[in-house]
C-alpha cells in the first residue's frame, strides 16, 4: 500500500459523430488502479474488447492481492512484484481477447489499447499498449510518460512529422501494436517514484486530438483546487468541443501528501476486528 493518500476520478465521453463508445475507463481504489482502454475503430466489437481488457486486469490484480492466484514462479522472476502481477495480468487480459475473437465472426479482429497505473509502495508501475497515453503534472511541468505504438508516432520518431502533426495526420489511427489480434503481444513497462502533489492522467487519443499538451497542462494547473471529477469533466468536454470526432476518455489521479491520524484513530485501528 502507499503510504500517500489517492484519489481517482473517470469520466468517459461519446463525442460528436460516433454511433458508440468503444472505450473504457475502470477506477480501483481498493486495488489503486487506473485504466483506460480504446476499442478498435473500424473492427468489430471495439467495445467488448477494451472492456474485457480493464476487466480482466482488475480482476487479476485483485485475485493474486486476495491469494487466489499465484503468480507462476517461472514468470518473469527477476522483476518486482507489482511489474510481475500487472504484466500478468495484462497477458491474461490479451489471451481473454484474442480467445472471444475466435468464437464469432463478429467478435473477429477486434482489439483495444490499454494503458493502465498500478500504484503501490509509493510507486507508479505502468503496463501500456497502443495510443492511449499516459501523462504525469509534477512542479508546474506537464510530460508524457508512455510512447504511443502507431504508425504516425514512427513518424515522428524518423522526423518525419512533428508530434502536433501526428496527432492530427491521416495515419493516426494505425496501430503497430495493441491487445487482442495475436495471442502473445509486447507490453510496455515503466516505473517511477509517485510523490505528494502529483497528478497522473491517463486517456484516450480522443482526448489529446482535442487538446495539446500545453492545453492539458493549463487546465490541470488552473484548476488545481477544483475537485477532480469536475477537472475530468471539464478535459473531456473542452476536448469534445475542439474536436468531438471521437471517443473521449479521461482518468485522473491525484497524490495527495498522507492524512495526520490521531492517536484514538490508530488504536481504533489497530484493536478493530
Amino acid at each position: 500500500m502507499s503510504s500517500f493518500d489517492i484519489e481517482f476520478a473517470a469520466v468517459t465521453e461519446i463525442g460528436k459523430i460516433r454511433e458508440k463508445n468503444e472505450d473504457n475507463v475502470l477506477i480501483s481504489s481498493d486495488l489503486s488502479l487506473g485504466v483506460v482502454a480504446d476499442g478498435m475503430g473500424g473492427h468489430s466489437a471495439g467495445e467488448i474488447a477494451s472492456n474485457i481488457a480493464s476487466l480482466v486486469l482488475a480482476e487479476t490484480i485483485r485475485k493474486i492481492n486476495h491469494q487466489q492466484l499465484n503468480i507462476p514462479p517461472s514468470f518473469l522472476p527477476k522483476l518486482d512484484l507489482s511489474s510481475r502481477k500487472l504484466l500478468l495480468a495484462a497477458n491474461l487480459a490479451n489471451e481473454a481477447i484474442f480467445s472471444t475473437a475466435q468464437t464469432s465472426t463478429i467478435y473477429k479482429m477486434m482489439g483495444t489499447t490499454m494503458t493502465g497505473v498500478l500504484l503501490e509502495g509509493d510507486i507508479a508501475t505502468i503496463v501500456h499498449v497502443g495510443d492511449s497515453r499516459l501523462y504525469l503534472q509534477r512542479d508546474n511541468k506537464f510530460t508524457q510518460i508512455t510512447t504511443d505504438h502507431s504508425l504516425a508516432m514512427e513518424h515522428v520518431r524518423r522526423g518525419l512529422l512533428t508530434k502536433e502533426e501526428a496527432n492530427h495526420s491521416r495515419i493516426q489511427n494505425v496501430l503497430t501494436r495493441a491487445m487482442g489480434i495475436k495471442r502473445n503481444i509486447e507490453f510496455d513497462l515503466l516505473r517511477f517514484p509517485i510523490q505528494a502533489n502529483d497528478t497522473l492522467l491517463l486517456c484516450s487519443d480522443g482526448l489529446y486530438k482535442g487538446l495539446n499538451d500545453s492545453q492539458m497542462a493549463q487546465i490541470l494547473q488552473q484548476g488545481h483546487q477544483t475537485p477532480l471529477v469536475r477537472l475530468c469533466k471539464q478535459l473531456v468536454r473542452c476536448a469534445n468541443d475542439n474536436d468531438g470526432q471521437d471517443n473521449i476518455s479521461t482518468v485522473l489521479i491525484k497524490i495527495l501528501p498522507p492524512r495526520k491520524i490521531s492517536l484514538k484513530q490508530r488504536l481504533k485501528k489497530l484493536f478493530s476486528f
